[in-house]
């Protein structure tokens, strides 16, 4: 068996996580990226650190055996031989991957198409697999079609490790890491006998990764989003905040209840995953920056998103969302330094009508929307917003 594992995206969830996974398991690492420098500086080194902030005997060096840049073909061949690849590109760079990747499965067809693939997505939306299946296949043949149903997988993740980049004393290159191993992901779409650590293939995975979503990456927004309003600089700050953790927790209660309601999870069950996500993200032994997690609020605003998906399902089930409601505001009126026009100039222009149909793809006709439209005029100062 060839064990080499592929990696697409080298930045801190493909470089902090997949790799270190891929390592433990006795992998060699090959990296794929579109940054130049960061392919450059990789390709120098050869090797970079991992640091478990919270638990530094299980920091690691770890080696990379190739690097290559997503545009040099030359990395096509290690993908025919190969039995794991990852990705970690975000969402919004699978439909570009999945032209490469066509390139790359063709090759494979023609050499190894005997040898089962498996392809893991570590991205941070839902049904990131499913969508970049369905784009490869668009670019293959129907035989090519026939013979990728059958030998390839693409397996959906649940990421649970927050990875930050170095400190200022540190290589650029070293990833800080939180102390946890384990990658859930989709076992029907595992077609390979993989022999990675920590991997967890789960059976009916669908809602398990809109748990994740609804109860991690809701908590999350909610509590960074209310810190950035309050001027908090890291995320473990405003977890500690009485005022924002009671809010953080009414959302989550809001949005347990609801998942419990429409999912059938064990009640128990998801009270832990509420106080796993509450002590993560007040834990400062991980130093994680507000702006990082509050990062691209208009994508966090999507209807089917952490914010907008939760609150949507709690009022199906007659739960009204208070502590989301105040979430989804801070979020509005979010300020992201990253983004030329933020939110609240957009709903300026437009009116919040228009932003609430375009950005949160909710009707009018909808009670959140009506919702979300009181609060927002609430909360703007001239009474309009």
């Amino acid at each position: 068996m060839n064990k080499t594992a592929l990696i697409f995206g080298a930045g801190k969830t493909g470089r902090g996580f997949a790799a270190h996974l891929a390592f433990l398991g006795e992998y060699e690492i090959v990296l794929i990226d579109k940054n130049e420098q960061l392919v450059a500086d990789l390709k120098k080194a050869m090797q970079y650190d991992i640091q478990i902030l919270d638990n530094p005997e299980k920091s690691a060096t770890i080696i990379v055996s190739a690097v290559y840049h997503i545009n040099d073909p030359s990395w096509h061949q290690a993908f025919a031989e190969t039995g794991l690849v990852f990705t970690a590109v975000f969402g919004n760079n699978l439909e570009a991957l999945s032209v490469e990747f066509a390139k790359a499965l063709q090759k494979r067809w023609r050499v190894n198409k005997e040898q089962p693939l498996d392809i893991i997505t570590c991205e941070n939306i839902t049904n990131a697999a499913g969508y970049l299946k369905q784009l490869v296949l668009h670019n293959l043949n129907e035989t090519e079609q026939k013979w990728l149903l059958e030998k390839v997988g693409f397996s959906e993740s649940i990421i649970f490790r927050t990875c930050i980049e170095a400190s200022p004393t540190q290589s650029p290159l070293t990833i800080r890491s939180q102390n946890f191993f384990e990658l859930p992901c989709d076992g029907d779409e595992i077609k390979g006998q993989l022999e990675l650590y920590g991997l967890k293939p789960l059976k009916n995975f669908k809602n398990q990764l809109r748990r994740k979503i609804y109860t991690y990456n809701c908590i999350n927004a909610v509590i960074a989003y209310l810190g950035a309003r309050k001027g908090y600089t890291q995320l473990p700050d405003a977890g500690n905040d009485a005022e924002i953790l009671e809010t953080a927790r009414k959302a989550a209660d809001e949005s347990c209840r609801a998942q419990i309601a429409e999912f059938g999870f064990d009640a128990n069950e998801q009270n832990e995953w509420m106080m796993a996500a509450l002590a993560k993200f007040a834990d400062k032994n991980i130093p994680d920056p507000i702006e990082r997690n509050a990062a691209d609020p208009a994508r966090k605003l999507g209807r089917d998103d952490r914010l907008i998906g939760p609150a949507l399902l709690a009022l199906k089930h007659n739960i009204h969302p208070i502590g989301l409601l105040a979430g989804i505001v801070a979020c509005f009126n979010y300020k992201d330094p990253n983004q030329p026009r933020t939110i609240t100039q957009q709903i300026n222009e437009k009116g919040p009508e228009v932003v609430l149909r375009d950005t949160c793809g909710l009707s009018a006709n909808e009670e959140l929307f009506k919702l979300i439209l009181s609060e927002l005029k609430k909360s703007s100062p001239n009474g309009t917003n």
